[in-house]
C-alpha cells in the first residue's frame, strides 16, 4: 500500500470515528423495529428468532401497538424516523393494517419485513392504501435451494407478491433480502439475475448468522471461504452495471478490501445508538436479532423516550466487547466489537468475526490489498 493511500485511509477513518462518537454521544433515534408478532406461516431451517405458527401467549393485541405509535409520535419527532414493522410475518397478526394506518396517521416513514406468502392482491391493494413507502421481501436463493430451506412454494409466492404490489400500483421502496447459507453461495450470480427478472431494483445480503435454528445446522453456515467468497463476488458485483447491485448488509469490519465497497456506508453497528425496538411482548430492545439479556425495559412501565434517553448503556459503552480475539486488534476503536447481535450477553464471545473469517482465508490478489 503506497504512503499515499495509507494517508487516505487514516484521514478517512478518523473522520468514520469522529462521526460515530458523535452519535454516540447524541443517539438520535433514527429507525425503530416494532416486532408485532413471532408467528410466521414457514419455517425456516435457519431462523434467527425460531418462529413457529402459533403466537406467543403475551404477544400485544394491535389496541396497544397502535398506543405505542401514539406515545412515540407524542415523544419524538415522527418526520425523523424511519419504523420498520416486523416479525415473525406482520400479515399474520391480525389488525395489522390498522396498524398501519396509524402508523400513517402519525407522520412516520415505515416499511415491513415480509416473507410474500399471504401477500395477495387484496393485501397489495390495502398496503397502498396505508402508504406503506417500503417493502423488503426475504428470498434467500435460487426457486430450487429456497424452497428445500423455507417451504414448499414460497419462492412463487414471492413472485406472486412482486406483482401483486405492481399491478396494486406501489411506488415504494422495494427489495429483496438474501440470508445466504452455505449451499446458496455458489449460485450468488444467477440469483442476482433472478432477482434482476422480477424487476426489483434493490438487493441486500448477508451470511446467516448462528443463532436461533441456524445453530442447530452447522451444515448451512457459510465458512471462512464462504464469506470471502462472497465479499469477493459483492466487492466485484457492485462495479459493474449490472441491475441490481448487490449490498452486503452485515454491519461488522470487513477489511480494508471491502470497507466501502461492499456497501454504501463503513462498518457501523448502531443498535441502541440510533436504531431501537420494541419486541412483540413489550420488552424496549435495539434490534430483533438480539438476545433478551440486552433488553432495557417494558412499554408497559416506561415511556420508550425514557428508557432511551437514560438506559442504553450497554449500547452506547461498548468497551466490553474488548475480549480475547478484540482485546489486541487494531481496528477495535473502529470496528467497537462488530455486530452486537453476535453476542449472548455482554460476558460472552462473539459469535464470529468477519475481519478474522476474511484473514483466514486469504489469497493473493495481483495489485490489491490486504484484508
Amino acid at each position: 500500500m503506497s504512503l499515499r493511500t495509507r494517508i487516505k485511509n487514516y484521514i478517512l477513518w478518523q473522520r468514520h470515528k469522529l462521526r460515530v462518537a458523535d452519535l454516540y454521544r447524541t443517539h438520535p433515534l433514527k429507525y425503530l423495529f416494532l416486532e408485532v408478532t413471532r408467528q410466521c406461516n414457514l419455517a425456516c431451517l435457519y431462523c434467527g428468532s425460531s418462529c413457529t405458527g402459533r403466537p406467543p401467549a403475551k404477544e400485544m393485541s394491535i389496541p396497544e401497538w397502535r398506543e405505542v405509535v401514539r406515545q412515540v409520535a407524542g415523544d419524538f419527532d415522527a418526520r425523523s424516523i424511519m419504523v420498520a414493522v416486523t416479525g415473525g410475518e406482520p400479515l399474520m397478526k391480525e389488525g395489522v393494517f390498522d396498524l398501519f394506518r396509524e402508523l400513517k396517521a402519525a407522520g412516520f416513514r415505515y416499511g415491513m419485513v415480509s416473507n410474500a406468502k399471504l401477500l395477495d392482491r387484496k393485501a397489495a391493494e390495502e398496503l397502498v392504501k396505508a402508504g406503506i413507502g417500503s417493502i423488503s421481501l426475504s428470498m434467500d436463493a435460487l426457486p430450487e435451494i429456497n424452497d428445500k430451506l423455507r417451504g414448499p412454494g414460497v419462492s412463487k409466492g414471492v413472485e406472486q407478491g412482486i406483482k401483486n404490489l405492481l399491478d396494486a400500483g406501489y411506488k415504494g421502496k422495494l427489495e429483496i433480502i438474501s440470508t445466504i447459507t452455505k449451499p446458496a453461495v455458489a449460485g450468488l450470480d444467477q440469483m442476482r439475475q433472478y432477482v434482476s427478472s422480477l424487476r426489483v431494483p434493490l438487493w441486500r445480503v448477508a451470511p446467516v448468522m448462528p443463532i436461533g435454528r441456524a445453530a442447530e445446522h452447522p451444515e448451512l453456515i457459510p465458512d471462512a471461504a464462504d464469506v470471502r467468497t462472497m465479499l469477493e463476488w459483492i466487492r466485484k458485483s457492485r462495479q459493474d452495471r449490472f441491475f441490481p447491485s448487490p449490498e452486503f448488509s452485515e454491519e461488522g469490519f470487513v477489511g480494508y478490501r471491502f470497507e466501502g465497497l461492499v456497501r454504501p456506508y463503513l462498518c457501523q453497528c448502531r443498535a441502541g445508538i440510533t436504531v431501537g425496538g420494541v419486541r412483540y411482548d413489550g420488552r424496549l430492545s435495539a434490534c430483533p436479532e438480539l438476545t433478551d439479556a440486552f433488553d432495557q425495559g417494558r412499554i408497559q412501565d416506561d415511556r420508550l423516550k425514557t428508557v432511551w434517553d437514560e438506559k442504553y448503556q450497554v449500547f452506547r459503552d461498548r468497551s466490553w466487547t474488548r475480549k480475547e480475539e478484540c482485546k489486541e486488534c487494531e481496528w477495535w476503536s473502529i470496528c467497537l466489537g462488530g455486530s452486537l447481535h453476535l453476542y449472548a450477553d455482554t460476558n460472552s464471545h462473539i459469535l464470529r468475526c468477519l475481519y478474522l473469517m476474511c484473514k483466514e482465508s486469504e489469497k493473493p490478489v495481483a495489485g490489491s490489498r490486504s484484508a
